[in-house]
């Protein structure tokens, strides 16, 4: 092994470490993704309606599968009147056994026998509702806040598109909640529900999807909690959960690696990206986002050189190129 390919190999493998240990914990790992997928936040990615999708969300296109038309199928849905009625049907459905008994990370399928099992976190939750909403001819899109600068720590909800109302409906499906109008008893969506917030934690009417475990006992936990995340709110920039675990790449790295198969995900455009929803009060956070984010493309490229010049290097090796000669 010459010097240059050994130095090269070194800060190959410094870059790594570097990025490893930057993302530890978890939920800095979760900063580092959000970083990568992040894209300025428009008013028309907020504010649209299907069928229209604004440029970039990343609408599903395929069919359900035929488990997930058989479980739809089952809730006979085509028995009740609306689409509000059906979205607090398919949430009533997948709280009936939650346990709190950990996360799932796997594929839809999978996903969804281990939440009628008592398992999965609110992202396996909002993941599988996705699904089953698709599958029962609504369209739902996925919110999140955190606590931590847009990293990982924090939750995940869901908005379904209300077509006899014409609007997003807000539903915290893991803990089996949507918020009203206290004037007209109507559901209100994500942002009205972050006014709402804003304006007096005593006005927010919260009221359950259906029976079943409540995840807040006391509805000043709730309260406490969502306030303590509303200036970190972000939209992610797709629905196709069916279309995500479809892709060949994505498959065969999962079946290696649930981080391996997120990676390859990221790396083909398959992982929806992030439109943050922002406001005077997180614009330190955002600044800081976009910072890491140069950081990592910068790591990124000066990797590919470095492995470029590494396969350049070891051409030249294998070709005898710079070998010490005999005395002849």
């Amino acid at each position: 092994m010459t010097i240059g390919i050994a130095a090269n190999l070194l800060a190959v493998a410094g870059i790594i470490a570097y990025v490893l240990w930057r993302a530890h914990p978890v939920t800095e790992a979760v900063r580092m993704r959000n970083a990568l997928l992040l894209a300025s936040g428009r008013p028309e990615d907020f504010d649209w309606a299907p069928p229209q999708f604004p440029a970039g969300f990343k609408a599903e296109r395929l069919p359900a599968t035929p488990e997930f038309r058989e479980i739809v199928a089952a809730l006979k849905l085509d028995d009740l009147s609306g689409d509000w009625d059906k979205a607090l049907a398919l949430a009533t459905h997948l709280i009936k056994r939650v346990e709190y008994l950990g996360p799932v990370r796997a594929d839809l399928l999978t996903t969804y026998r281990a939440i009628q099992n008592g398992y999965g976190y609110c992202a396996d939750f909002v993941k599988i509702y996705l699904a089953l909403a698709h599958t029962a001819g609504l369209t739902a899109r996925q919110w999140a806040f955190s606590f931590d600068g847009f990293g990982g720590h924090g939750h995940t909800v869901v908005e379904v598109y209300d077509r006899q109302r014409g609007k997003w409906l807000f539903l915290d499906v893991f803990n089996n909640f949507h918020v009203i109008d206290p004037e007209s008893g109507e559901p209100i969506g994500v942002l009205e529900c972050r006014e709402a917030l804003l304006a007096s934690l005593d006005a927010v009417c919260m009221r359950p999807n259906g029976p079943g475990r409540q995840g807040f006992v006391h509805r000043e936990k709730a309260l406490e909690y969502y306030h303590r995340g509303v200036h970190q709110w972000y939209l992610l920039g797709g629905n196709a959960v069916f279309s995500y675990y479809a892709h060949p790449l994505v498959g065969a790295a999962g079946r290696v690696s649930k981080v391996l198969g997120q990676i390859a995900a990221s790396i083909i455009g398959v992982t929806p990206g992030i439109r943050i929803y922002e406001t005077p009060e997180n614009v330190n956070q955002v600044r800081h986002l976009r910072s890491l984010r140069r950081q990592l493309v910068i790591l990124a490229i000066l990797t590919l050189i470095l492995l470029a010049t590494l396969a350049a290097q070891l051409i030249l090796v294998g070709h005898g190129v710079g070998a010490p000669r005999g005395s002849g």
